[in-house]
């Protein structure tokens, strides 16, 4: 089983840690035998827990969320399905999957 310390060596930062290992502690309460590995990809800047076919992103609900870094991750992580995992300030954990063709609202320059 992961620790802390397991995120934090990955990790581009501690909050980024301490979220991937909480949604990491979800996980395995619903899959003990699954093998998640926590990654981050420094080109994409962007973190992850995967295991097999599945990659977890975890955001925290008030922060931003960088779709084109998503998008980008959808096409390197090609047959992998790809998860938001939002915390909220309750520790409570939205999983969403992300679709192909994920893109940003286009903003319309035409209106005031």
């Amino acid at each position: 089983m992961l620790e802390l310390n397991d995120f934090k060596t990955v990790s581009p930062d501690d909050l980024t840690a301490a979220l991937g290992f909480q949604i990491y502690k979800d996980l395995k309460n619903e899959e003990q035998a699954a093998d998640f590995q926590p990654n981050y990809d420094h080109n994409l800047k962007v973190f992850y827990l995967i295991e097999k076919d599945k990659a977890y992103v975890p955001v925290l609900h008030t922060k931003e969320i960088y779709f084109r870094s998503l998008q980008a991750l959808q096409e390197k992580l090609e047959n992998i399905n790809i998860f938001l995992a939002i915390v909220d300030n309750t520790a409570n954990i939205l999983y969403y999957q992300i679709g192909a063709g994920l893109c940003e609202k286009p903003v319309n320059k035409n209106s005031d």
